[in-house]
């Protein structure tokens, strides 16, 4: 997949290292994950205000119904998931701080921030998509958001306004921990269900007949790809146990159901095996012939 991809061809020639003593690597730098991510955080700044959604609006009411219905969904669904994302991420910065990693604890809770403000802009960006370009009724955001769920599939709904809430409170309250998180917020919900749809809306507003939605939904995916690469490192770091492992794969499987008919059907067979490939990719599972076989037949970006 395109976020295991970046992850590991950016982390390639980077040096690792603190120090060496006689030739011999000694110290590894725990302040290079957190400044890494920091650096790629300041190349992707954007704005969302400044996106124009005019010819969008015009072209909106013009697009064949099916095609309408499907974008509908996925829009509508990133509507309802970007405030709750951005809402709950909150107690992740300070279950890092308090974790044992490799890396620097303080630094990597400052990540955790710098994502936050990454979904602030991505709520804004949908909210606007959703006011301008889908007509959804509502004054005001939280308006626009309770008419975007009737859009949403259930499973969809579940996972961000049941599943997300009752981790983050678990989170808070200290009874799972880091791993437990980053595998439901980075590999489920960003590396499953928001990498499926970005999957389906390349496709379908590759002829840019919704230029100013395309626009936003590339810059949305460009720092989901580094959301999800910092999930994967703290996942590792973590030393997650191998029942986690295997339950992640098991939800990760159910949660590539659940935007149901809105995917292409060539989406809908190989996101499943996503979260496999990227656990193999970086060992901590080892790999799976068919999951493997399936992420070769993932459609082009």
């Amino acid at each position: 997949m395109q976020a295991t991809a970046w992850y590991l061809a950016t982390m390639a020639d980077q040096p690792f290292w603190e120090s060496t003593l006689g030739g011999h690597f000694v110290l590894p730098r725990r302040t290079f994950w957190p400044s890494f991510f920091s650096k790629v955080v300041a190349r992707l700044q954007w704005n969302p205000a400044t996106i124009d959604l005019t010819e969008d609006a015009r072209a909106w009411p013009e697009l064949p119904a099916e095609r309408r219905h499907s974008l509908m969904t996925l829009l509508a669904g990133f509507r309802v998931a970007e405030d709750a994302v951005s809402e709950h991420i909150t107690p992740f910065a300070e279950v890092a701080r308090e974790a044992t990693l490799a890396s620097h604890e303080s630094l990597m809770a400052w990540v955790f921030f710098l994502q936050r403000r990454d979904e602030d802009r991505h709520a804004l960006m949908f909210d606007r998509i959703a006011a301008e370009v889908l007509g959804l009724p509502g004054d005001t955001p939280a308006e626009r958001r309770e008419a975007a769920r009737a859009h949403v599939p259930p499973a969809v709904l579940e996972l961000f306004e049941v599943r997300l809430p009752a981790m983050a409170a678990e989170l808070a309250a200290g009874r799972v921990g880091l791993a437990e998180g980053v595998a439901l917020y980075h590999m489920v919900l960003e590396g499953t269900i928001f990498d499926a749809a970005h999957h389906a809306l390349r496709e379908y507003l590759a002829d840019d007949a919704l230029p100013g939605v395309r626009e936003g939904v590339e810059r949305v995916e460009l720092d989901e790809r580094w959301h999800i690469g910092f999930g994967l490192r703290c996942l590792m770091e973590a030393q997650p146990s191998r029942e986690l492992l295997d339950d992640l794969l098991a939800h990760a499987a159910e949660a590539a159901e659940a935007w149901g008919d809105a995917l292409p059907g060539e989406t809908r067979e190989h996101i499943a095996d996503a979260c496999h490939h990227r656990l193999v990719a970086v060992g901590l599972i080892q790999p799976h012939m068919a999951a493997e076989a399936a992420v070769r037949r993932a459609p082009a970006a």
